[in-house]
């Protein structure tokens, strides 16, 4: 069912109120735009399921409010971006939320899995992403291209099936909740700390602090210069542009217009404010100036990063999920470096939910010394009490 107007809105949703699940996808376009350019949002259950167009449509508020209800799960595939419209859209988190690509990677069907291979490997169907590269804002959109929207729906809930069924049966049921807490945290989706979005540009260390300071202050205004005209920051100023600002750190706009790459049109548009973002850098006090954090460069132990990467492999077999969902090499590192420079295990990541028991603990007491690895007579890699 292909959905423009407020009528066909309303009957949809009430049809949908008795659902408990709700598979929800959306088709977006963003290549230009600061925020995503929604073109269609495709929700169902049992046998309901749409394509919403939010380009016809004015007013979503049935299927917002749908969306909103705590009492309903949410599904989708790579739940990230989808949620970023939609809380966007909703003003707010939709919890409960169970995405699909976390519990197959859980499941260890695989991390990253898309969606055609876990609806494959859910119910044994072939499907072709053969609209890809849509451009999902265009109108008229084809029958072709509805069907292909509606169907990323229509097959999510017997995958969801199939998920929770293998969960039940493994006991991983819980660990999703824990994975997708993010989801369901409004912090996951507020707009990026203007101040910090320097510390994206490379080669800010050469700098020095007076020069890092106007560099932190025009980066700030870009990104709030790309909120607002809803574009994206490169497009305004490149990086390297900036960072050559605030090395010359021109004060008028003879000076400013002079950087290379540094273009009349957004001179004449932002010129005045970026020489404001300037003058601000250079009024502050000496010892107020931006000073970098350090690098994260604590450099472990030989071989003890090694030793318990071998541990995570071993226990990733029993378990049968890949390494990384255990722990990735990042996420080891920082725990022996948390380990080494004695701060709170309790607070590290693989000391959180499922894993600190799984995984966290096990790995905290090889540290320690308290247990060694041994390889038993069948050829198993155990650990042992040393």
């Amino acid at each position: 069912m292909y959905i423009t107007s407020a009528e066909q809105l309303k009957v949809f949703c009430e049809n949908l109120q008795s659902a408990e699940i709700l598979a929800v996808d959306t088709e977006f376009v963003r290549e230009r735009t600061y925020f995503h350019r929604i073109g269609l949002i495709q929700v169902g259950s049992g046998e309901h399921f749409a394509a919403i167009d939010p380009v016809l449509l004015s007013d979503l508020t049935p299927l917002l409010e749908l969306l909103k209800d705590p009492t309903k799960i949410k599904i989708f595939h790579a739940a990230r971006q989808d949620l970023e419209i939609l809380v966007r859209l909703c003003g707010q988190v939709i919890p409960p939320v169970f995405d699909t690509q976390i519990a197959a990677a859980l499941v260890g069907w695989g991390t990253q899995i898309s969606f055609a291979k876990i609806v494959y490997k859910a119910i044994g169907k072939k499907i072709h992403k053969t609209e890809t590269y849509t451009d999902w804002c265009r109108r008229p959109l084809s029958d072709n291209q509805i069907e292909y929207a509606i169907d990323d729906v229509r097959y999510l809930v017997p995958v969801y099936n199939k998920l929770i069924e293998r969960l039940k049966k493994m006991n991983r049921l819980d660990w999703v909740q824990g994975e997708v807490q993010n989801w369901e945290d409004p912090k996951t989706f507020a707009l990026p700390d203007p101040r910090q979005r320097f510390m994206k540009i490379k080669n800010l260390r050469s700098l020095k602090p007076r020069n890092l300071t106007v560099l932190q202050e025009i980066a700030a205004w870009r990104e709030g210069e790309a909120v607002k005209r809803d574009c994206l920051a490169k497009a305004i100023i490149r990086d390297e542009t900036l960072l050559e600002i605030a090395r010359k750190i021109p004060r008028d706009s003879k000076a400013l217009s002079g950087i290379r790459g540094f273009y009349q049109k957004e001179l004449n548009k932002g010129g005045a404010a970026i020489l404001s973002a300037i003058e601000k850098a250079m009024e502050i006090p000496e010892e107020e100036l931006t000073v970098l954090p350090e690098s994260n460069g604590h450099a472990t132990t030989r071989g003890v990063e090694e030793l318990l990467s071998a541990y995570v492999q071993i226990r990733s077999e029993e378990l049968k999920i890949e390494p990384s969902v255990l722990a990735d090499r990042k996420q080891i590192h920082s725990f022996v470096a948390h380990f080494e420079q004695k701060e709170d295990m309790e607070e590290h990541f693989l000391f959180q939910g499922w894993r600190k028991e799984l995984i966290g603990t096990p790995m905290f007491s090889l540290l320690s010394g308290k247990v060694g690895l041994r390889i038993d007579p069948s050829g198993q890699v155990r650990l042992t009490e040393s």
